[in-house]
């Protein structure tokens, strides 16, 4: 009976310990607490549920939020080069992220945090891999409490990369890729994934290119190089 209730104890701290958000530095330093949010350049965390910190992106590798991870990716915006956190959807030899999505830092006291950025819609130009990067969120100086929301729902960016065969690359898919994008989404997919005749296959012969499917597709493409 003690062997069982022993047993229990240990799955159950295992347990606790895997939910708990986590946040790895550059430096390999993990820091355990409670994330409060992101708002892709920077994160929110009550270190061991007591000092309350934001971390910029430049310094962090990744972190795991509710179930979720993000790692850290350099983006190049004009002249400058900046970091910003992107969900991971699928790793493997496909990796496959998601930008954006809405503001999830909330108001916080300034006498609480290291620092407190204003948070906005921005609409600026730049890119990766010849990508443009504007509409994201961005960090400025502003006095707003809370940035403007677009009509609808707000918008998610997906960014693909196949480690070693070239940069990370904008998919422009959505929920129901427009029409004019389609083309532009097989093209990529047909880089990343055309190596599987199988999945080669299923993209030719789509007529949709919604994100749904297409991370599907990523999700088939690494089951069959494992």
């Amino acid at each position: 009976m003690k062997f069982l209730f022993s047993v229990f104890l240990f799955f159950f701290a295992v347990n606790q310990l895997s939910a708990q958000d986590f946040i790895v530095k550059n430096n390999d330093e993990v820091i355990r607490g409670t994330i409060k949010g992101t708002d892709y350049f920077s994160v929110f965390i009550s270190a061991n549920d007591e000092a309350d910190v934001i971390l910029p992106a430049k310094d962090i590798k990744n972190f795991f939020w509710n179930g979720d991870s993000f790692v850290s990716k350099g983006f190049a915006n004009g002249r400058n080069f900046e970091y910003r956190f992107v969900k991971v959807i699928e790793m493997g030899t496909v990796n496959l992220y998601a930008f954006g999505g809405g503001t999830l830092i909330p108001a916080v006291k300034e006498k609480k945090v290291k620092f407190r950025p204003s948070i906005g819609i921005g609409t600026g130009t730049g890119g990766f891999g010849g990508m443009g990067m504007g509409g994201g969120i961005s960090i400025g100086g502003g006095n707003n409490a809370a940035p403007e929301r677009p009509a609808g729902a707000p918008m998610v960016r997906y960014f693909i990369e196949k480690p070693g065969a070239g940069p990370l690359q904008e998919v422009p898919m959505k929920a129901i890729t427009e029409e004019g994008k389609k083309n532009e989404v097989k093209n990529i997919l047909l880089q990343k994934l055309g190596d599987q005749p199988s999945l080669k296959a299923k993209v030719e012969a789509s007529a949709d290119f919604n994100s749904r499917d297409v991370i599907e597709w990523v999700k088939e493409y690494n089951a069959g190089k494992k």
